[in-house]
């Protein structure tokens, strides 16, 4: 009989170690089920015109309208959303140093009609070269250290030479499709209701679908590794 090897931890770090191992491998449940549930969403939805929405799940293909407009923090162009993310590499894994995103008030227009919708709200995957680009920021530099003054931040912890940053942004026309519950708002319609998943993308439905499935896979990876991590400390605890 095979026997795990037995280390010298004490009973309160093992009792720590089986509470992370369980609620990260929950949690990465929790989020693998979601991933699927959009993957299946997208792909069993057909589009729909906005003059033939209905309350309830659709998708919506138009060009996203703003109102007023917002200037990208990397490349400082006007848009109608952004996100920038910055990311260091620490014990082999690439760690968010900063996530932040803004939008303004927009809405989808497929030529026919408008819907309400707010990116800041949605599952954002931007992919085509016009919405998303990607570099490297020394470290330190005076780029990153404007970028980051920018938010009033601070990164002690940074380590160089470099981080890496990606910066999305929509700017008004953008084609893009939107799947999520169209609900009334006011005299007309919002896609997003309050807690619903929804996706809004560049890509075609079948890359949405692909990457969602994906992040399911990985999520479903964390779930059975903070599993395994529970129950190896519970059977070190026990003397298993």
């Amino acid at each position: 009989m095979v026997r795990l090897r037995r280390l010298a931890l004490p009973p309160s770090v093992l009792w720590s170690l089986c509470g992370i191992g369980a609620g990260g491998g929950a949690l990465a449940g929790w989020l693998a089920s979601r991933a699927w549930r959009t993957a299946r969403l997208i792909s069993s939805t057909p589009p729909t015109a906005v003059s033939g929405l209905t309350p309830g799940l659709h998708e919506v293909r138009g060009a996203i309208r703003g109102e007023g407009s917002l200037v990208s923090p990397m490349s400082a162009q006007p848009c109608v959303y952004w996100r920038l993310l910055i990311e260091q590499r620490r014990q082999n894994r690439w760690e968010s140093v900063l996530d932040r995103k803004d939008c303004v008030v927009a809405a989808l227009d497929d030529g026919g009609g408008r819907v309400a919708l707010q990116p800041i709200d949605a599952d954002v995957i931007l992919s085509r070269p016009e919405h998303a680009t990607g570099g490297i920021l020394g470290v330190p530099s005076a780029e990153l250290t404007r970028v980051l003054a920018t938010f009033s931040e601070s990164a002690p912890n940074l380590q160089g030479p470099y981080v890496r940053y990606r910066e999305e942004l929509l700017v008004d026309g953008s084609r893009v499709h939107v799947v999520g519950t169209v609900v009334e708002d006011g005299d007309g319609w919002r896609i997003g209701a309050q807690g619903d998943v929804h996706v809004l993308s560049d890509r075609d439905e079948s890359e949405i679908v692909r990457h969602e499935e994906r992040r399911a896979l990985r999520f479903v990876g964390a779930t059975v590794l903070g599993a395994g991590v529970s129950v190896w400390s519970l059977l070190q605890i026990f003397g298993l």
